[in-house]
């Protein structure tokens, strides 16, 4: 999961991120054991986010352009969450004293929302597709990940402001808030994450990489059909949370979110590979790995990291991650 999320991380740092993740889940579920049911409903909805946001500056995704890209990319995806939150605590409120919800609540909640959010997550990073910097499958897949866990973030807060009211313990069965934390806190920005950013990985790919790579997916990688099946991930997130019980809707939104970092597994795959098609063997440097010399070409000969995928300043000889050897 973690090296999908992050595929230009270099393994230090890739363990880094994997231990913030990791120890970001036990704060939600020990506040949950708690009973800090609104503090761990915060913890989990920032905590994909903000470690998304750290790996865009640690790996210098935004090359020089570091507001164009945060505006379209987190900061839209945060702001069109909120605003996605709080209409829907407006216009498709669920009576807590009825008989559960009908036909009509379920299109609205279980398909037209995931629908909108769907095309809302992938809207702002379109924006950077005609930009001939971000050119390679790798910046799609990342710029529409990162869009879709702060929508997700931003959405969840904005739709459980009420929650805040009720006191920092509200009460309710600790199993079932955990399960509730883990689904939205972790899973459900995840199914998002793998949806958009196959999506926009997608578009990447069909407009942005060399002509013959275009196919190489199939029609997972065209743009349109890829549109369908991140929609259909996000509505059976959706119908999962809206009709299961808790912790039953936690399997099922995990498995989808199993299945989406899988495909935008296979993005990132190919785009890695993509880009190893097209470097020259040039002078030896240090993998910023593994620290032993290779040529700087596709893959470290010494780890077989992929030397493509690492932070963009290391790729470019920066001081910082990578040198020439003497």
């Amino acid at each position: 999961m973690v090296s999908t999320l992050f595929p230009q991380l270099p393994r230090d740092d890739m363990t880094a991120f994997r231990s913030i993740l990791l120890f970001g889940v036990v704060v939600v579920v020990a506040l949950g054991v708690v009973g800090l049911f609104p503090v761990a409903l915060l913890a989990a909805a920032v905590l994909v986010p903000l470690v998304m946001v750290t790996y865009l500056y640690d790996v210098d995704v935004y090359e020089d352009e570091p507001l164009r890209v945060y505006i379209l990319t987190f900061a839209w995806g945060a702001a069109s969450g909120a605003m996605m939150g709080l209409a829907l605590r407006a216009l498709v409120d669920l009576d807590p004293l009825g008989s559960g919800p009908d036909a009509g609540f379920i299109l609205a909640r279980g398909v037209f929302v995931p629908l909108v959010s769907g095309a809302l997550m992938v809207a702002g990073p379109l924006v950077l597709l005609p930009y001939k910097r971000f050119n390679d499958v790798l910046d799609g897949a990342t710029f529409g990940a990162t869009s879709a866990v702060a929508f997700v973030g931003a959405q969840v807060i904005a739709q459980s402001i009420d929650l805040f009211s009720a006191g920092l313990q509200p009460g309710g069965d600790t199993l079932l808030w955990i399960a509730r934390l883990l689904t939205h806190g972790v899973a459900l920005p995840l199914v998002a994450a793998g949806a958009a950013g196959a999506v926009c990985g997608a578009a990447w790919l069909r407009f942005r990489a060399p002509v013959r790579d275009r196919h190489k997916l199939g029609w997972l990688g065209r743009p349109l059909m890829a549109a369908v099946v991140g929609s259909v991930l996000l509505i059976l997130a959706a119908l999962a949370m809206l009709l299961l019980r808790e912790v039953l809707a936690l399997l099922v939104v995990g498995v989808l979110a199993v299945i989406a970092i899988l495909w935008l597994r296979m993005l990132i795959h190919l785009g890695l590979i993509q880009e190893s098609l097209e470097s020259e063997i040039g002078e030896p440097v240090d993998c910023v790995n593994c620290g032993q010399p290779t040529p700087s070409h596709t893959f470290c000969a010494e780890c077989g990291v992929a030397l493509r995928a690492l932070p963009k300043g290391a790729r470019r000889g920066s001081p910082r991650a990578m040198r020439t050897t003497g």
